[in-house]
């Protein structure tokens, strides 16, 4: 048996056992015939809605995407069709969205024949299948709209029946916080109005019920221009008369005073709902629970929701311990909130002996010592106390459970945002234009409870806008003035001042250290700027851990396999400030550059070799911090900021990093008369990664200008060639290149620079190529994988895969080309080169086209998707062409049109560049088949061109469209 959740996360089940899904399109796929099961999707639907605007899919991709789905649930008879239509052939009971939808019906009938037990409990049924937003899959997909609407109407029907069935059930006051919190939430609907003027009356309230009723009625006139609806109308009448019908129709005994001090919320928990089940398993099975987290996460809340639902027969006693300053005031701070030890002053654990209760002792970070050696008498003399405890560490007991509660998830923050603004400003909406800037904003805020609901709190004064553009203040915007809780629930600054305060100065310097590192640290870097700011590196490590245990520092798996420990963005943000008033912030960003610096020496030395993918996953994984270093030595170092930018700049080319040339850019030109070979080197570097953005005229400006600095330093002028060994061939011009390229290979060989000679000669084989001369290319690339081979240069050996490739493709071997680039492309994957790797998928589905597989389409999907991920013009541009030259064959002539003059423009802004030669002859062949004047002479121009640089295929391509021999 199979079952669906599609309303939050996403998950299979077969007979019990979870079936993982694919992620992406594969699961947005299952979430959308899941909200059809049982019933057939046309194949067309499924393309226009999951690939909207995207005129190079086509059936072919859509099937496969069934394929992987189908592998996923593991019984093919669960997903039949095919290309007129598919069907998630499952009983709609079994998909929780569909499941939903029945208990709604099945809750109102029930409710309307009286039976309100059963309403309620089908009614809870149904809430507990939600869990934050909405199909969350889908994402912002214009197709789930209405399927999210109508989900989102349910749920709140849902609710409206539970309150309802509540109160036939005899619950009225109980229930007037819930019903006065939602009818913020959603001002306009009138029976949310009614339950709650109802509720009133039946709790005594009966101006209050009035006072609704009005209230109401002048949110419709203002809102809508409406008068309220006819039941409205009808309650208040009955309100006006205090007509006995208004009394529940089924009345409850009224439930027995629980024991106790905690307060029920005036709010309900947004969000939370797994921690929530959690907590109250984990409490249910230990006697010490501590939920742990950082300061404004939520864990008072969370624990006072657990604690409420506690079932103790001597109750659940909170016992505030933010305001108990000494080891001596905890006992008394317990004798003060707890009845059963009054008047004790010290031992707490004989006076608690033989209750049976749940002690929840909240805000412990403080006094954690003395707190613990209480718990622990607690644990040992009172063996039926049960403890809840929130700090901000754990108390480092035996058979102590550890709850470590972090930020909320985006969709929850957002809800939580929104609930608290509507309490401040009744007319604020979350409407779906204002969404995206609420959950930017609650991003910005590391989605923390405390810092979403002092951000709400503007709503009252300021549009969301206007909160987002303030955040670079946030502690003076985060702070509410009218709020009467306690002072460091007031401001964000004053909740982080709390947990600053109590740490000892090493570690107070280990939040200013990692203040610097914007994404995360590993440990030696920062034991390095550590040592900066007076902290020996033996005793970095016990800094680092006394900073994890207290929640202010995240310590993280990296793609290494080695550790990263991060600061939440506001955490960063106050320690940076607490670093400059201690006058300590120049000497922490300084020590964040020479480490840096010594980080890109490392790769330059290391990067040619057999530790080039560590290195190139390093460079990636440190990018931010790189880019804080360069921005501080543009000020302070500007030598040391370019020298950083050349050492990175190769592993900036294997990752094809589209900012490295605006970051070499801006390093040289920050450095005043720098020495001759570090410019040349910025110079040519930067002349690659614009000939890789395929902008050839930029490139061509810097090539030259290094060659001229170059002068008569033979080695620097060697380099200049090189390069000129890329751009050349781009430009059209692979004839020079070669030349250029053999007294390259001759000079390196002679000094013994082996990995030169081996680029020089994979450079050749590309150039060989665009002459169409494969023969040479085939040479020129074998000697130089032999030679490339020892050395250990993975990515240029997968390109040297690649330029076997597209040889083997040039000569008709289509079979063998699908092969090498289909390898090239998956060891670009494994090595983490997302641009080579859309590269070679690029080549491998036009081979795929030549031979007839019709996993092209799919394969260059995938060459878009990487190319657009990478921001590569130029690679994309050329996956353009080649989608085009599927999608001609496949006849959709419209879409394949649309790209090839896209590409065309582009080509002819940059300058020419790969595959401009035959995006032009495959546009001029449209043209010409769409008997447009001018195409034939078009055509016969590129032909020529093809034929001068020795390009066999576009040559053809262009005869056989002339009518001519193609061969």
């Amino acid at each position: 048996m199979i079952t669906v959740a599609v309303l939050g996360r996403v998950e299979v089940r077969r007979d019990g056992a979870p079936a993982p899904v694919p992620s992406g399109l594969t699961t947005e796929l299952l979430v959308r015939l899941a909200l059809d099961a049982g019933r057939p999707v046309r194949a067309e639907r499924l393309v226009e809605e999951l690939w909207p605007g995207t005129p190079g899919t086509r059936l072919n991709t859509l099937q496969t995407k069934v394929s992987q789905l189908r592998r996923a649930l593991g019984a093919p008879s669960a997903l039949t069709g095919g290309p007129e239509g598919y069907t998630l052939a499952i009983d709609p009971g079994r998909v929780d969205a569909l499941h939903v939808l029945r208990l709604a019906d099945e809750g109102g009938a029930l409710l309307a024949a009286g039976k309100a037990d059963a309403a309620e409990a089908t009614c809870r049924e149904g809430l507990a299948l939600f869990d934050g937003e909405v199909l969350p899959a889908a994402g912002a997909a214009e197709w789930v709209l209405p399927h999210r609407v109508r989900l989102e109407e349910t749920r709140v029907r849902l609710i409206e029946d539970e309150l309802a069935a509540r109160l036939a059930l005899g619950a009225t006051g109980e229930v007037v916080g819930e019903l006065e919190s939602l009818v913020a939430a959603h001002p306009l609907r009138e029976r949310l109005w009614a339950l709650l003027i109802t509720a009133l009356y039946g709790a005594g309230r009966q101006s209050d019920a009035l006072a609704a009723s009005r209230r109401v009625s002048r949110i419709l006139s203002d809102e809508l221009g409406v008068d309220p609806g006819a039941e409205l109308a009808a309650l208040e009448r009955q309100v006006l008369r205090h007509d006995p019908g208004l009394a529940p129709a089924v009345r409850s005994p009224p439930p027995a005073r629980r024991l106790g001090n905690v307060p029920m919320p005036a709010t309900p928990l947004v969000g939370r709902v797994d921690d929530l089940a959690g907590l109250l398993q984990a409490l249910g099975g230990n006697r010490l629970v501590t939920v742990v987290g950082p300061a404004g996460v939520g864990k008072t809340r969370l624990a006072v929701e657990a604690a409420g639902r506690n079932t103790a027969p001597d109750g659940a006693w909170l016992v505030r311990l933010e305001g108990a300053r000494t080891a001596d005031e905890v006992p008394v701070a317990i004798a003060d909130a707890v009845p059963a030890v009054d008047g004790v002053r010290r031992d707490v654990a004989t006076y608690l002996r033989g209750s049976d209760m749940l002690l929840l002792l909240d805000n412990c970070e403080h006094l954690a010592e003395p707190v613990a050696a209480l718990v622990a008498a607690v644990l040992t003399g009172a063996p039926r106390v049960r403890l809840l405890v929130t700090s901000q560490r754990s108390l480092g007991l035996d058979g102590e459970l550890v709850v470590s509660l972090g930020p909320l998830p985006e969709a929850d923050a957002v809800s939580l945002f929104a609930q608290r603004a509507t309490e401040r400003r009744p007319s604020f909406t979350l409407t779906a234009d204002a969404t995206p800037s609420v959950a930017q904003l609650c991003h910005a805020l590391d989605c923390l409870p405390l810092a979403i609901e002092l951000a709400a709190a503007r709503t009252r004064i300021m549009s969301v806008p206007e909160i987002v553009r303030r955040l670079d203040d946030r502690f003076t915007l985060l702070a509410d003035p009218t709020s009467t809780r306690p002072e460091r629930r007031r401001t964000l600054a004053a909740a982080l001042s709390w947990s600053y305060d109590l740490l000892f100065p090493d570690d107070q310097r280990g939040l200013w250290a990692l203040a610097q590192y914007p994404g995360g640290a590993t440990m030696p870097a920062l034991e390095h700027v550590l040592a900066a700011l007076g902290v020996p590196r033996a005793a970095a490590l016990d800094v680092v851990d006394r900073l994890v245990d207290r929640s202010l520092v995240t310590a993280d798996a990296d793609a290494a396999g080695g550790t990263r420990y991060r600061l939440l963005d506001s955490i960063r943000a106050f320690a940076a400030d607490r670093a400059t008033e201690a006058g300590a912030a120049g000497a922490a960003a300084d020590a964040l550059v020479s480490w840096t610096a010594q980080l890109a020496a490392d790769v330059a030395a290391t990067v040619r070799g057999p530790a080039q993918a560590a290195q190139v996953a390093v460079t990636a994984a440190e990018r931010a911090t790189i880019d804080a270093a360069l921005a501080r030595a543009q000020g302070t170092n500007p030598l040391t900021g370019l020298r950083i930018a050349v050492d990175l700049g190769w592993a900036w080319v294997l990752l094809d990093d589209g900012a490295a040339a605006g970051r070499l850019r801006a390093a040289r030109l920050a450095a005043d008369h720098p020495p001759r070979d570090l410019e040349v080197r910025a110079l040519l570097l930067e002349s690659w990664f614009e000939a890789m953005s395929g902008d050839l005229k930029p490139a061509r400006s810097l090539l030259d200008r290094a060659t001229a600095l170059a002068g008569n330093d033979a080695s620097l002028a060697l380099q200049a060639r090189w390069y000129n060994g890329f751009v050349l061939p781009q430009e059209g011009r692979a004839a020079e290149a070669l030349t250029d390229l053999a007294h390259c290979r001759d000079a390196y060989a002679a000094t013994g620079a082996t990995w030169e000679e081996g680029g020089s000669l994979l450079l050749t084989a590309f150039a060989a190529l665009a002459l169409g001369d494969t023969t040479g290319g085939r040479a020129a690339c074998e000697q130089a994988i032999r030679i490339l081979r020892p050395i250990g240069d993975n990515w240029a050996l997968l390109h040297a895969e690649g330029a076997l490739g597209r040889i083997a493709h040039a000569e008709g071997r289509f079979s063998d080309a699908v092969a090498h680039h289909g390898d090239a492309a998956e060891s670009a994957d494994r090595l983490g080169f997302g641009g080579a790797a859309s590269l070679h998928r690029v080549h491998l589905g036009r081979a795929q086209h030549q031979s007839g597989d019709p996993a092209a389409a799919d394969t260059l999907h995938r060459a878009v998707a990487g190319a657009q991920l990478a921001g590569d013009r130029r690679l994309l541009t050329l996956a353009h062409v080649a989608q085009a030259e599927v999608l001609r064959g496949a006849g959709d002539r419209p879409a394949a049109r649309t790209l090839l003059d896209a590409a065309h423009r582009w080509y002819d802004e940059s300058g020419a560049g790969e595959g401009a030669l035959l995006a032009a002859c495959l546009r001029a062949t449209m043209r010409a088949e769409d008997g447009e004047p001018g195409a034939e002479e078009d055509l016969r121009a590129i032909g020529a061109d093809a034929e001068r640089i020795g390009d066999r295929e576009v040559h053809a391509l262009a005869t056989a469209a002339r009518g001519g021999p193609s061969g």
